[in-house]
């Protein structure tokens, strides 16, 4: 994916881009491939790569955000979904939550020199930054590789009553769901709709839409390795 097949695409989700925007975009890109070579950032970063597989993916979720809105974008990493939905979605005030200083040094520099006045970065796990920002976001977000059960724990609190969790995960999602039901039910969360998608290069993508319908117990989120030892859907783990 090109960088112009990459806008005409973002523009069928319904994304009017500025020349702003693509310059946006463009520092972005650069950053990620400069900082790259000396931070593990990403193991994808050539052009199109990012065009599709980091920024288009990151994307998906944006006709799920409703405007002038919040977004907490747990464990942000490279800036993944978070600093993308802010250069796409100006009108969306983005909180990216990274506990590795390295990474939100390289988040910083990025807000900085793209110019985005719509993001806070806090270095911070989310155990942490939870203190205070409980149930204060109208969507959280996380693009990472855990399993859902253990993603909703770490979510899930910062969404305020009626707010959504957006959970972008791959083609084991409905597996997760339906055995992560009961950790998403403790947590005050619902079910509500799943967005397919089928990329001939990413492969099967599904945005899972949990509204938040109960407040949270005070009690979670856990210590991240309580979470990850013992997850709420009482799944075994490897």
């Amino acid at each position: 994916m090109n960088f112009n097949v990459f806008i005409e695409q973002i523009n069928t989700l319904g994304i009017v881009v500025s020349d702003t925007m693509e310059q946006q975009f463009l520092t972005y890109k650069s950053l990620i491939q400069e900082v790259n070579q000396v931070l593990n950032l990403t193991a994808i970063d050539d052009d199109a790569g990012i065009f599709h597989k980091h920024f288009y993916d990151s994307l998906l979720i944006s006709p799920l955000i409703k405007a002038d809105t919040t977004l907490a974008d747990i464990g942000s990493g490279a800036g993944f979904p978070g600093i993308v939905i802010a250069i796409a979605r100006p009108d969306v005030h983005v909180t990216c939550i990274e506990p590795t200083t390295k990474r939100t040094n390289f988040l910083n520099r990025v807000v900085a020199e793209c110019g985005l006045k719509n993001v806070t970065v806090l270095n911070q796990r989310a155990e942490d930054a939870i203190v205070d920002l409980r149930e204060s976001f109208d969507y959280a977000t996380a693009r990472a590789v855990a399993y859902l059960d253990i993603l909703s724990e770490l979510c899930l609190p910062f969404v305020k009553m009626g707010g959504t969790f957006l959970a972008m995960k791959g083609q084991r999602a409905m597996e997760e769901l339906e055995i992560s039901k009961k950790a998403i039910t403790t947590l005050g969360g619902s079910f509500k709709e799943s967005h397919f998608f089928d990329d001939e290069i990413m492969g099967e993508r599904y945005n899972l839409e949990i509204v938040k319908i109960k407040n949270t117990p005070k009690k979670y989120p856990r210590i991240y390795a309580k979470i990850k030892k013992t997850p709420l859907s009482g799944r075994n783990h490897d």
